[in-house]
C-alpha cells in the first residue's frame, strides 16, 4: 500500500476514476458517486470521477480521453466492482491498453477491485443484524 502524505502539494495533474459496471435503474450508481464525493473530499488535490462499462455516461474510453484531454498525466482506475469476473480480468485490461495507445503520454494504471476485505465483512454483519430485527418474532426462524 503506498502512503502519501496529506499535507503534499498534489496539482491536479492525477485523475481517479472508479470503474463501475453501469444500471438502466437510476438510482444504481448513487452509492459509488457517494464514494467518489467522500473520497474528492478527503483528497482535494486529485481529481475524482466515475466511468462505465456500460449504459451510463461516460464510458471507460471516454472517461479515459476527457481527462487525458483534460491535462491528466496520470489515470488510475479503480474498479469498483465485488468480484474477480471477466470484466475485471479482460474488459478492463482491455480498456487500460487501447487508452495507452490513444495517450501514450499518460501514464495509465489498473487499481485492484473491491474483492474481500475484513471491512466487507463488518458491512455483511450490519445488514445481517438488520434482517434479523426485521423478522417477527412469530416466525419460526
Amino acid at each position: 500500500m503506498h502512503v502519501i502524505e496529506k499535507n503534499r502539494e498534489i496539482d491536479g495533474r492525477t485523475a481517479v476514476l472508479l470503474l463501475g459496471h453501469g444500471s438502466r435503474a437510476a438510482e444504481a450508481n448513487g452509492a459509488m458517486h457517494e464514494v467518489i464525493r467522500r473520497l474528492q473530499e478527503k483528497w482535494p488535490g486529485y481529481v475524482f470521477g466515475a466511468a462505465f462499462l456500460e449504459i451510463n455516461f461516460p464510458s471507460i474510453p471516454e472517461g479515459i480521453d476527457f481527462h487525458a484531454g483534460s491535462g491528466a498525466e496520470r489515470i488510475i482506475l479503480l474498479p469498483y466492482f465485488l468480484h474477480l469476473g471477466n470484466h475485471v480480468q479482460k474488459d478492463l485490461p482491455r480498456f487500460v491498453e487501447e487508452g495507452r495507445k490513444r495517450h501514450p503520454t499518460v501514464e495509465i494504471s489498473l487499481g485492484g477491485h473491491l474483492g474481500f476485505h475484513p471491512k466487507l465483512v463488518e458491512v455483511a454483519e450490519e445488514r445481517f443484524l438488520e434482517a434479523l430485527e426485521a423478522v417477527p418474532s412469530s416466525s419460526p426462524f
